[in-house]
């Protein structure tokens, strides 16, 4: 019995230990995880600002363009008061030009804008399992943290069995046979005495004995 509980113990002692190595390296991996996410969720955020920021300057872009056309606009209006044509048709030029550029800014802004909703939408679905990520690995850690307390608990346990309580009960049984093989000697020894007095009664007689000794007296009275 002793021997199938070392057995054990060795087993489960063996196996608790892969599993701590096991355990350990699971929580390094995914503590890199979690840096590695922290890091593109930063790289992401950076990005963004980046899309936000030309989406702006598109804006401002645009703004500028429309705003310069209508002060074209006025102005060809303005020389068309006056009568005064050449003006007119230039100032009706530029405000043209503006509104072709003010109409490729609007073009810009708009597939910008839709870059930066996909982007925000993309950061908001990653942020998300950030968060995910960071609640399982606290999850983890703390499971982790009970799992090591019960396999250092059960590694202790069994380690006891398996080295102080085996040997205590190896040497406890040696010493039971010692004593019994002693005790057996001794009731073999006592049995033996037992049986040669139990013979030596049965052959003595004592009517014999006592003519012998009558024998003797007389013999002695007679000489």
């Amino acid at each position: 019995m002793v021997r199938g509980l070392k057995e054990i113990s060795e087993q489960i002692r063996e196996g608790l230990t892969q599993f701590i190595e096991a355990a350990d390296g699971s929580e390094s991996l995914i503590d890199k995880a979690i840096l590695d996410m922290k890091k593109r969720l930063a790289a992401a955020k950076d990005l963004i600002a980046t899309a936000i920021a030309e989406e702006q300057r598109l804006k401002r872009a645009y703004q500028d363009a429309i705003d310069t056309a209508e002060t074209w606009g006025k102005r060809a209006d303005d020389a068309l008061q006056r009568e005064d044509h050449v003006r007119a048709s230039e100032a009706q030029q530029h405000k043209q030009q503006y509104q072709y550029l003010a109409d490729d800014y609007k073009r810009q802004l708009d597939a910008q804008e839709a870059v930066v909703v996909r982007l925000k939408t993309a950061l908001h679905e990653f942020y998300h399992q950030f968060q995910d990520a960071v609640k399982r690995a606290e999850t983890l850690c703390q499971r982790q943290k009970q799992a090591d307390t019960r396999a250092k608990l059960y590694k202790l346990l069994f380690d006891e069995i398996g080295n102080d309580v085996s040997k205590v009960f190896k040497q406890a049984e040696q010493k039971l046979k010692t004593t019994e093989a002693e005790a057996k000697m001794w009731e073999d020894k006592s049995c033996q005495t037992t049986t040669e007095t139990e013979t030596t009664g049965d052959n003595f007689n004592l009517d014999q004995a006592l003519a012998d000794l009558k024998e003797d007296v007389l013999g002695s009275d007679r000489k």
